[in-house]
């Protein structure tokens, strides 16, 4: 099976996990950040869902003064995560930019290319990675 962005989109839709629009209404919780000077990253722990193995969540990054996208003119971005907690691997499904904190202002939808979104990631090596594979995945912790 062939996963295009429209499939891809169209997922999200029927899952109820379409994002935009929804900044406003999530109870963002914060991430410990490897990189502080960069951005902020906040996980919506009410998008969280699970169905066996594999979790989806959103998270926001509020990109700092610094970073090279805010000088691009980003000051946020959404993405929609997916996580296979038994292999400890993570895929970006989706991600859209903003010109204002807190997924404010105006939007644009970040096309990936066209394999991202069949490719699992390795967790980051950095504690991060660690971190929301717990906070997504119950059971996860490493003993």
């Amino acid at each position: 099976m062939q996963f295009t962005i429209k499939s891809i989109r169209r997922y999200l839709l029927i899952t109820g996990l379409g994002f935009v629009g929804l900044a406003a209404n999530a109870e963002w919780t914060k991430i410990i950040n490897p990189s502080p000077q960069e951005q902020e990253l906040y996980m919506d722990m009410d998008s969280v869902k699970q169905t066996g193995p594999m979790a989806i969540h959103r998270q926001v990054n509020i990109l700092s003064q610094g970073s090279e996208l805010r000088a691009k003119g980003i000051a946020s971005q959404v993405s929609l995560y997916e996580y296979d907690c038994m292999n400890s691997k993570l895929r970006v499904l989706e991600t859209s930019v903003y010109s204002k904190a807190w997924a404010a202002g105006e939007t644009t939808l970040m096309p990936l290319p066209p394999q991202s979104a069949k490719e699992w990631l390795n967790l980051p090596a950095h504690a991060l990675g660690q971190i929301a594979l717990e906070m997504v995945c119950p059971g996860s912790k490493s003993d």
